[in-house]
């Protein structure tokens, strides 16, 4: 396997085990704890956290050429973010080299055409949920939540011996 093959999949990987490590400490909390205000891009931890959900799902869906769906889906549950992670995660995990330079078109959610390389759109949309985990921590501490995961990349190679 190639270094560029491996830095997509060990990505994927950790994004779907930072996300797992989110969700396993909310999941200690008051689930009212999701719904209240915490100021970020959305004002709320369940906000955010649905974001992230609906936005990995939209780039799973423009990958394999599947109809849009936004949101992902009406439930607003943590168990939720996982089922889509797992399978966006899961898809850029078995790409093979082929693949992940392979053109792929699509629409935004205006109706714009787009058309990259599916390797760039993996980054952008695992980039973009690193982007949102930050603002989750940020919100966990204004809500006075302790125990907040580390999910740094270097803490998941240490700790997965990637």
């Amino acid at each position: 396997m190639s270094p560029f093959s491996t830095l997509i999949r060990q990505y994927a990987a950790y994004d779907r085990w930072a996300h797992a490590a989110f969700v396993a400490r909310l999941s200690e909390e008051p689930e009212a704890i999701l719904d209240r205000h915490a100021a970020s891009s959305f004002p709320t931890l369940r906000g955010t956290l649905m974001h992230i959900r609906d936005a990995e799902n939209a780039w799973f869906l423009r990958l394999t050429g599947a109809t849009m769906r936004w949101p992902a889906e009406p439930s607003q549950g943590l168990d939720t973010l996982m089922t889509h992670v797992d399978r966006f995660t899961g898809y850029a995990m078995a790409l093979d080299e082929e693949g992940l330079v392979a053109t792929c078109r699509y629409h935004d959610l205006k109706g714009n055409p787009y058309e990259q390389p599916a390797w760039q759109m993996i980054m952008h949309a695992l980039n973009h949920s690193s982007y949102h985990r930050g603002q989750v921590v940020t919100q966990m501490r204004a809500l006075g939540l302790e125990r907040i995961p580390r999910t740094d990349l270097v803490a998941f190679q240490r700790l997965s011996g990637a």
